[in-house]
């Protein structure tokens, strides 16, 4: 590969993630782009992590350690002060999961051919313990994301659409727009926050390709399995942007996203908190999903 090939920094935060880091790195090494650095946050980490990167003995993984746990929006960046000053693309990269290896190359090329476009993501295969599915359903069905602001109420409304561990951004769109990535929410929520800013700023494109395949098992140490803390996070994001961002959020659309939140909420419930919140909400947002929710999982009850 030519050296006037774009550089990329592959961003791996890290906070105890021996159990599954091995094939992360594994799936980074292996990409068919190979003009890349990996640069590996270590998160207060007190498990074998480093030894793990250190046992690859390549000059292109390069360790960042932090003796004190920063949070993910901190060790982000400082992963981005840390990258090499040619580097041109920043990629996302997360210690669970596993990348296709076209991931890179087809980012790189996409980028390269559309310059306007300042982040780009894909598809990620979810596995959980009893089902599989891609994500997110606009890109798996072939369609394309919304822009500007327009993608902001989208992402809004309906939730971070946009998969954050196979996200590219143009490293001048970052610097030029001043963004930084926020521990507002105690790690959870950075990515949405970063999108939904990015989204009034630069293009964002999604390629309708499987990029990642993500495990998300209740074992691992991922932020996404802490539900409890994730729901409250997310309500409270709501209305920070509401208050941030008044001509773009009004009380309707705000409502609009508040009852995609109690839908996701409500399938997380215990058997009884289905039924008394699946009520409440259809009384509240006079909305018939919720009584059809609560029919729908009284069958599966009935059945096992």
């Amino acid at each position: 590969m030519p050296d006037s090939a774009p550089f990329v920094s592959v961003l791996l935060p890290v906070y105890n993630g021996e159990n599954t880091l091995k094939a992360t790195i594994e799936s980074l090494m292996g990409q068919t782009y190979k003009h890349f650095e990996i640069l590996m946050g270590i998160d207060g980490t007190t498990d074998g992590s480093k030894v793990i990167a250190e046992s690859f003995g390549d000059s292109r993984i390069r360790i960042i350690e932090h003796p004190v746990n920063l949070g993910l929006a901190k060790n982000l960046n400082a992963l981005i002060e840390a990258a090499s000053n040619n580097t041109e693309f920043f990629a996302m990269a997360e210690q669970d999961d596993v990348y296709v290896p076209q991931r890179l190359e087809w980012q790189v090329k996409l980028m390269k051919k559309h310059p306007k476009v300042g982040l780009v993501s894909g598809i990620a295969e979810f596995k959980s313990e009893n089902r599989q599915d891609l994500f997110p359903g606009i890109l798996a069905y072939k369609k394309q994301f919304p822009q500007g602001k327009d993608l902001f109420t989208y992402l809004y409304q309906n939730q971070l659409k946009v998969v954050n561990t196979c996200m590219m951004i143009r490293k001048e769109t970052h610097e030029q727009n001043s963004f930084q990535f926020k521990n507002t929410y105690d790690n959870f929520n950075v990515d949405w926050d970063y999108v939904l800013r990015f989204a009034l700023k630069s293009q964002v494109y999604g390629l309708p390709k499987v990029l990642v395949r993500m495990n998300r098992y209740i074992s691992r140490n991922s932020v996404t399995t802490n539900k409890r803390g994730q729901f409250k996070a997310s309500r409270q994001l709501l209305k920070d942007f509401k208050k941030e961002f008044p001509n773009l959020i009004n009380k309707k659309l705000y409502n609009k996203a508040l009852k995609t939140q109690h839908k996701i909420e409500l399938g997380h419930r215990s058997k009884m908190g289905i039924i008394v919140y699946g009520i409440w909400y259809a009384i509240c947002y006079l909305d018939s999903y919720f009584l059809k929710y609560i029919l729908e999982r009284k069958k599966k009850y009935f059945l096992n």
